[in-house]
């Protein structure tokens, strides 16, 4: 699993000065778009998503997009955006990833209305004011703002915003398909600093994610009435099947990403587990893994495939034995492992021949991407000095696996820097973006942009 570039990817770099805050009139207008994008309860299979798309879609019509360049994809029902600011060369373009839905927010949960932009002791709330709608404003407002310059890139770059990342990515994989010659993505989705108590900068870059598949189990056998209890009941089977699973732990794997995310996270381990992390980082092998789970079972998921039980149906009354038995089994399968690898496993560790296994959907292998020089040197310019930066692999999944699995090498390069411990609330009650975050990280693609595509 180790190749020379992954190995690159694992240097710490120094950072040189970074820029200043963007102007006011930058972070206002920013401020402005960023209450419309909010504005919109965009959960995925929603009309909302797509009149979000059709607002962004209008925006850069304003902007001076030519209607050429911008495109509005209908993938089964789902919208996604392309948007081109068109270059000198015929180069393989470069590529900027966000997503405009979000999970669903109750009114009544929350102390403001989640879907309406508000300032509140330092802080933006909102729904997708961080997953993902910051990085979607990020990206959009700098291809306008390149675009009002009269900026012509060195190649095209594309912007590719997707509506259902929360749920199936069917647009995404329709994205993906669409722009598989591209030389490589930039995803806000994922990757983004910390500011430490201790007055250090680190920066995380998603360099892969685990593959995401689910599998029902199933047991059958004839049934019969309550009243005539049979020794091949299939809940009882599928019982024992779920416990042998429970107990298994699958290897522990590691390659220069895996042991330099760990290195990021140590200064913030305390006892038992940072001198179990410490003892792997100077010797990975399955023993000091399996120190680390031994600790704490969920902590590090990134060192080991995993899989769990999420949900169970059998039988339609009370009063009769089921006929059948199934439970969905939810895999998160790391770079380098297979799909099918891990269907053999379940079936091994199961110890049951009659037992029926079943993929679910077209799970996707999602590889590992070697970080492109260009990039690292690009952050390494406009973060904060002495910014250490390390790769990881995510444990959850992005839309990033989808471009990745059609051989578009993606990383995590998002426009966050945060504060260490704190409360941003992904997904849950009141989600927020400090002000002072949200201003600092406004230029984040546009010169990343300017950077990586020169031009003029």
């Amino acid at each position: 699993m180790k190749t020379p570039l992954l190995a690159a990817l694992a240097l710490l770099l120094t950072a040189l000065p970074a820029h200043a805050l963007p102007a006011a009139g930058v972070q206002a207008e920013a401020r402005e778009m960023f209450a419309k994008i909010v504005s919109y309860p965009s959960v995925a299979g929603t009309p909302a998503v797509g009149q979000l798309t059709d607002y962004l879609a209008g925006e850069f019509r304003k902007a001076g997009f030519a209607p050429a360049d911008i495109e509005i994809v209908n993938a089964d029902g789902h919208p996604g955006l392309i948007v081109t600011l068109r270059g000198k060369s015929k180069k393989p373009p470069i590529l900027f990833l966000s997503h405009m839905d979000v999970v669903d927010a109750k009114r009544e949960q929350w102390t403001s209305d989640p879907y309406t932009l508000t300032e509140r002791d330092g802080a933006l709330y909102g729904r997708g004011t961080v997953d993902n709608k910051y990085g979607l404003l990020t990206q959009a407002q700098a291809f306008i703002r390149l675009k009002r310059e009269g900026f012509v890139p060195d190649r095209d770059l594309i912007l590719a915003f997707s509506g259902d990342e929360e749920v199936d990515g069917i647009s995404a994989r329709a994205l993906a398909q669409r722009l598989k010659g591209a030389a490589y993505a930039l995803n806000s989705d994922a990757g983004g600093g910390s500011h430490g108590k201790d007055g250090s900068t680190s920066y995380a870059i998603q360099a892969g994610e685990k593959t995401y598949a689910s599998f029902e189990l199933t047991t059958r056998n004839p049934g019969g009435h309550s009243s005539r209890p049979r020794p091949d009941n299939a809940v009882y089977e599928l019982a024992r099947v779920l416990t042998r699973l429970e107990t298994y732990r699958f290897p522990a794997h590691w390659n220069p990403v895996i042991v330099q995310g760990l290195q990021a996270q140590l200064p913030s381990l305390q006892g038992p587990m940072k001198e179990a992390v410490s003892a792997f980082i100077a010797a990975p092998s399955q023993q000091t893994a399996d120190a680390i789970a031994a600790i704490d079972p969920a902590a590090f998921p990134e060192l080991r495939t995993t899989c769990v039980a999420t949900m169970l149906r059998g039988g339609i009354v009370e009063n009769a034995l089921a006929n059948d038995a199934t439970a969905t089994v939810n895999c998160r399968i790391l770079p380098g492992e297979t799909v099918a690898e891990t269907r053999a496993t379940l079936a091994r560790v199961a110890a049951d021949e009659k037992l029926e296994i079943k993929p679910l959907g077209n799970p996707l292998e999602s590889p590992l991407s070697d970080l492109p020089l260009e990039v690292r040197a690009a952050l390494a310019k406009q973060l904060p000095p002495g910014t250490r930066i390390t790769p990881y692999i995510e444990a959850g999944a992005t839309d990033g696996l989808y471009f990745r699995s059609a051989g578009v090498p993606t990383v995590g390069v998002g426009p966050l820097i945060e504060t260490e411990g704190g409360n941003y609330n992904y997904h849950g009650i009141d989600e927020r973006v400090p002000l002072s975050e949200f201003n600092a990280g406004l230029d984040h693609y546009y010169r990343l942009a300017k950077a990586l595509a020169g031009g003029k």
